[in-house]
């Protein structure tokens, strides 16, 4: 059991990164709505 959590926290530790590695780069969901929202006004 151990070893399955640990698998599974790898995974969504991963999943995590890759995401804030997109945010970062302006690429992704929020990067756009502030662009959105900044064009709007």
């Amino acid at each position: 059991m151990d070893k399955f959590l640990n698998a599974k926290t790898k995974k969504i530790a991963l999943i995590i990164i890759i995401i804030a590695a997109i945010e970062l780069s302006g690429h992704g969901i929020f990067a756009s709505l502030f662009r959105f929202l900044s064009s709007v006004n």
